[in-house]
């Protein structure tokens, strides 16, 4: 429960509030005008805002220092010349 907490209510970047707003604009429009597509994208951006999920504000992004893993780790690896005698 703690940790549904931290998520909703940390981490309110800007792009998390225009989402949040977009997806209200787009409830209301479907709420309105009976519009099946606004509702949908009303529940991707209302879900994307309060889970704070997708790219919003570029969060799909790799992480520039990801030290979880050592990718040099390598073992010597033996290559093996093949010549072809034509």
């Amino acid at each position: 429960m703690e940790a549904l907490k931290l998520q909703l209510f940390t981490n309110w970047h800007p792009m998390r509030w225009v989402a949040l707003g977009l997806g209200f604009v787009l409830g209301m429009n479907w709420l309105v005008n009976s519009a099946p597509v606004s509702g949908i994208l009303a529940l991707f951006f209302l879900f994307q805002a309060v889970t704070n999920t997708g790219c919003l504000a570029g969060q799909c992004t790799i992480p520039a220092n990801d030290q979880s893993k050592n990718h040099n780790d390598f073992e010597d690896v033996q290559f093996q010349e093949v010549k072809d005698d034509k």
